[in-house]
């Protein structure tokens, strides 16, 4: 990716830091003031959780004293909101770290990020590495933004069932230049079917409905945004450029779609999916019920299952999966904390580079792809007090 308007960006931090040295310490909202009302069952797994991983912590290592808070994008003021998109630019303006023979897209670290998404997308969708890969992912970015680019704050979530029947009210999506920026420009277009290259079934589809939008992001701080790797999952697949490895400079484009998330994604759902009983249970809902809807609200870069980090939202919307995944945890640790459910491909279809391998199960002792040499057991992406993680969702 690569991103212009950094002046601008630095300017918004500046008047922002000088406003809250006037107007004092900024305030936060635990019953979750705006949007609608975080219900009382919610609340009680969200509070049990808390207690129980707050007990847990130990005098030594992560403890309550240092263990890091991540709250909702809405919660978090606007000095913390201009900083982390500053740091997003920041991130679209360094070289990047990975190969590039490999992937000739890759044009920065943002791009890092993406390409390991798109390399593991096969493995670590509806499988059992969805909940620990894309935890430690979101840790290596949150990461990335601090040690590289100066984040003094901790990785947000998207507050989705909040703002489920007008995503626009959320600070997400309100345009402003402490936003992610709103949908796309409206183009005509409609629904459509896309294919998912790299399984043995080659005509396997997603459906793409058509959303509001459909053209490039126009405000916010992603408005001259250029992304360049993918898209991967298209109507035709070029057997030559498979995976969208080759450079494909465009804008950032969405097409928010609201049946993806008026309800569906609201606190009805969320509140089932952290009653689940078992770890099957807990990835069925999210899979069913979160998952796929959270993408497709967003739509077109956001809504490509490969190249899905293009859009800087994924981070957050991905927090919000690893929240109420923290939260199901959280009822029991010493039953939850590692609890695994899944095979170790997409539906457990053979990849096509090995038709004949059977479906297996995850386990937690596999060894997972994270790109630049890094290749931790699954279990090491389950906890979040422990094995270098240290953070809360509040």
């Amino acid at each position: 990716m690569h991103m212009l308007g950094t002046s601008a960006l630095i300017g918004v931090c500046t008047v922002l830091l000088g406003q809250t040295a006037l107007a004092g310490p900024a305030s936060f909202y635990p019953d979750h003031v705006g949007g609608i009302p975080m219900p009382k069952e919610f609340k009680k797994f969200q509070l049990t959780y808390q207690k129980n991983l707050r007990a847990s912590l130990r005098t030594r290592g992560c403890t309550n004293k240092n263990i890091a808070v991540r709250r909702s994008w809405d919660e978090i003021d606007d000095v913390t909101r201009a900083d982390y998109l500053r740091a997003v630019n920041c991130l679209a303006a360094r070289p990047p770290l990975s190969n590039t023979t490999l992937a000739p897209g890759i044009v920065n670290r943002l791009d890092d990020f993406t390409y390991v998404h798109i390399n593991q997308t096969n493995i670590i969708h509806e499988s059992g590495y969805l909940f620990p890969w894309h935890r430690l992912f979101l840790w290596q970015m949150e990461n990335a933004l601090r040690n590289e680019c100066g984040y003094k704050g901790h990785l947000p979530y998207w507050d989705v069932a909040r703002f489920s029947e007008d995503q626009s009210k959320s600070k997400v999506f309100d345009g402003s230049m402490t936003s992610f920026g709103g949908n796309g420009a409206p183009v005509p277009h409609g629904p459509r079917k896309v294919l998912i290259p790299g399984l043995v079934i080659a005509n396997f589809s997603l459906p793409k409905p058509a959303g509001t939008g459909g053209g490039c992001v126009t405000d916010g701080p992603f408005k001259n945004l250029t992304i360049s790797l993918g898209p991967v999952a298209k109507e035709v697949i070029d057997p030559a450029n498979k995976y969208g490895y080759e450079p494909n400079p465009r804008c950032l484009s969405r097409d928010f779609y609201d049946g993806a998330s008026k309800g569906v994604l609201n606190w009805a759902n969320a509140t089932k999916i952290l009653a689940s009983k078992t770890i099957k249970e807990f990835r069925n809902n999210i899979e069913d019920l979160w998952h796929l809807h959270s993408h497709t609200f967003v739509g077109l870069e956001a809504a490509d299952p490969f190249s899905t980090p293009n859009d800087p939202v994924f981070y957050l919307l991905h927090a919000q999966i690893d929240r109420l995944w923290a939260i199901w945890q959280g009822q029991d640790l010493q039953n939850r904390t590692y609890a695994i459910d899944g095979n170790r491909t997409f539906l457990g279809i053979p990849l096509d580079y090995a038709p004949n391998v059977p479906p297996s199960p995850a386990t937690i002792e596999d060894t997972m792809e994270m790109g630049l040499g890094w290749h931790p057991k699954t279990k090491e992406g389950m906890p979040t007090t422990a094995d270098g993680r240290c953070y809360i969702y509040e």
